[in-house]
């Protein structure tokens, strides 16, 4: 569901320069507007506007909340598939498969074979696009504590972890 400006917009440029998916535009000391169909609902827009002029799809203006704040995707490992469906989806390639010369340790437990999908909690935006469309339900979106440990451990964690 998108997220819509408000009249109070002052065309501060912010909303437009930190969209992960390129869904506003406008010109500077003008009304900008959100583009629907790509708006992922992330809610980024709302965070660095000044004026607080962005609401969600049923009006409200989303609370303030920086985006190291916001709980970041990890994979669970036992159930992930390595289908990358989550990979697809990802607005800013958070989200990718070891290979060779990224993980050789990784890519060798495997024999080249298969491997999981990874989350980088760094690039990570919390948007919860990849927990949405797992066909697997194995995206858990966690405090950034927890997505940062399991990244140190390989980007995903076990169901004991989360739960």
């Amino acid at each position: 569901m998108p997220h819509f400006i408000l009249e109070t917009c002052v065309g501060c440029t912010l909303c437009a320069k930190n969209c992960p998916t390129g869904a506003i535009y406008g010109e500077s000391k003008k009304l900008f507007v959100i583009q629907p169909e790509l708006c992922i609902d992330c809610s980024i827009c709302a965070n660095v506007c000044p004026v607080a002029c962005i609401t969600d799809q049923l009006g409200q203006i989303p609370p303030k909340m920086k985006v190291p704040e916001k709980p970041k995707a990890i994979i669970i490992e036992s159930g992930c598939t390595g289908c990358e469906a989550c990979m697809q989806v990802c607005p800013v390639d958070a989200i990718y498969k070891p290979t060779a010369e990224t993980d050789p340790d990784i890519v060798a437990e495997t024999s080249g074979v298969f491997s999981l999908c990874r989350v980088d909690p760094v690039k990570c935006i919390g948007c919860e696009l990849c927990y949405k469309v797992c066909p697997w339900d194995t995206i858990e979106m966690a405090a950034e504590a927890t997505a940062t440990t399991a990244y140190r451990e390989g980007g995903f964690v076990s169901r004991q972890t989360t739960s």
